[in-house]
């Protein structure tokens, strides 16, 4: 595996590096070895800025703040990765150093130093003393085996340092370096300034090792991070529920999502849709019926769970809310009583609630029975004189209320005669043809506001007239010419049955009414 992407600047280095070592194989002047002096300046430069650039590496992969293992596995190698290229750059310094200063430990001018042909070759090359240049092949060799173990056999692919020269194309068939070691052909009549540069140029391959390992390794770190490029301001209330005269209290935060992701998102263990709103954040859509509960001082607190998965980790989080406990509201456009087997029209309505579609009435069967008019419009028509009412919101209980119905008001007998009433005294007038037996009510407001159960009539009646044998009429209406009757004369009516209309129609107006109508009349002599 090759180091990590070379720049241009470094190609040009390394193109540079191969053209002297060619020209010193052709024995060319002492201006090449200066060359070599520029070129060892430039490398020194390429090695500081690579090691503070794979420090950063290094911070970047130690600052991820997951701890999913193969993460925290990354943080290790990393470290050791940095800390085995360290150590070797060190060693190879502390080689160049050496080749700076002669076997007696003297140090060799720099005007010298540039022009030295022998010093290096000697120490790297010395049969008597092998361990310096046996030690930086092994040294090498040592840093690639290290650096495949710690990286392990996904990502452990980097190549040999140590090519001899059939290892490169520009020397492969070259006569004068066959047969060569990588020993040899790295130091064999090569002078110091050229060696030293040789060196450098192999810490620089080092240093591109160890980049490409952080950069493999760091790719591990960011597979779990989220970069966040869209950060907005998010308010999360301290209570879903203000009371007028309290304190609102909410936490201002900074809120941030990132474009490119797709989040699976949850609610109780199911998924969630996740829409993009208009400012391109993926938003999970929740949307619940809110149950009561056990009410304190008319609140329930209630929770549910979320998780959002991103790049394969969860977040998790459980969500707190308070219900308040619903109260209907009934209003009747009527009266506030309720009649038993009338029709009393009710408009509910809930505090906090604008919307009134969704509200539903029920009763039980044997109490009565509801009829939906309209949106929060309904008509409750008692059977019982107590009606248990259930409140739903889109098939939700939020409410019961209980009312108490009585009985319609019971009405009495009076005779019609034309267009007054009769008259004690004076009796029904001569020459009048019809009189009519009217049930009437007295409860005024009944009658006013509960008009479609208020029409009364009778269905029969027992006519005495004194003397003669009862007759039983159909309606109240007595047409006097067919009895009879002369002034003077008396006749009493008992037995009285009376109807009423009511609200609902499947009662085809004959609702029974429990009513005593009786009365006693005489016809009037003037």
């Amino acid at each position: 595996m090759a180091g990590g992407k070379e720049t241009p600047r470094q190609k040009m280095i390394g193109m540079m590096y191969l053209v002297l070592t060619a020209l010193l194989a052709l024995n060319v002047s002492n201006a090449v070895l200066e060359k070599f002096a520029i070129i060892d300046e430039t490398l020194i430069s390429l090695i500081r800025e690579g090691g503070e650039k794979n420090e950063n590496k290094l911070k970047a992969v130690l600052g991820s703040t997951s701890t999913e293992p193969k993460v925290l596995e990354a943080k290790e190698k990393a470290q050791k990765v940095r800390d085995l290229t360290k150590e070797a750059v060190a060693y190879l310094d502390d080689l160049k150093a050496k080749m700076k200063v002669e076997a007696d430990g003297k140090a060799i001018p720099a005007e010298e130093l540039v022009l030295n042909t022998n010093r290096a070759e000697e120490l790297m090359l010395d049969h008597r003393k092998p361990e310096i240049g046996q030690g930086y092949e092994k040294k090498l060799n040592e840093y690639v085996s290290k650096l495949n173990e710690i990286m392990g056999p996904e990502q452990g692919k980097f190549a040999k340092l140590t090519k001899g020269p059939t290892e490169y194309e520009a020397f492969k068939n070259s006569e004068h370096h066959k047969g060569k070691t990588f020993l040899q052909f790295s130091f064999e009549g090569t002078p110091t300034m050229g060696a030293i540069a040789t060196i450098s140029q192999m810490q620089t391959e080092i240093l591109e090792y160890e980049g490409a390992a952080l950069d493999s390794l760091n790719a591990v770190a960011e597979g779990v991070q989220i970069k966040f490029d869209k950060v907005f301001p998010m308010v999360r209330p301290n209570a879903n529920i203000v009371i007028a005269g309290l304190d609102y209290e909410a936490d201002l935060l900074i809120s941030a999502a990132a474009s490119g992701i797709e989040p699976e998102m949850f609610f109780n263990g199911g998924p969630v849709k996740v829409e993009t709103n208009a400012n391109g954040v993926k938003v999970g859509k929740i949307k619940f019926k809110a149950s009561g509960g056990d009410y304190k001082n008319g609140v329930v607190e209630k929770s549910y769970n979320v998780k959002i998965n991103i790049k394969g980790k969860p977040y998790e989080d459980v969500v707190k809310y308070k219900v308040a406990q619903p109260v209907a509201k009934f209003e009747s456009e009527s009266a506030s009583t309720l009649y038993l087997d009338c029709g009393n029209e009710m408009t509910v309505s809930i505090a906090g609630l604008t919307e009134s579609s969704g509200i539903s009435l029920s009763a039980p069967a044997d109490q009565g029975k509801i009829i939906q008019q309209g949106a929060g419009k309904f008509v409750i028509i008692p059977t019982r004189p107590q009606i248990n009412v259930a409140v739903r919101m889109d098939g939700v209980t939020i409410d019961n209320k209980q009312f108490k119905a009585k009985p319609v008001p019971t009405p009495i007998g009076k005779m019609q005669v034309g267009n007054g009433e009769y008259d004690v005294k004076r009796g029904i007038p001569p020459g009048t043809s019809i009189v009519k037996i009217v049930p009437s009510i007295t409860d005024d407001t009944f009658v006013r506001n509960n008009a479609k159960d208020a029409g009364y009539r009778i269905t029969s009646m027992v006519m005495q007239v004194t003397g003669k044998t009862p007759i039983t009429l159909n309606s109240g209406t007595i047409e006097l010419s067919r009895y009879g009757l002369r002034p003077g004369d008396t006749f009493s009516i008992s037995n009285v049955q009376v109807v009423r209309s009511t609200w609902d129609p499947s009662d085809a107006d004959n609702k029974p009414v429990n009513a005593k109508i009786e009365g006693f009349y005489r016809m009037g002599t003037n």
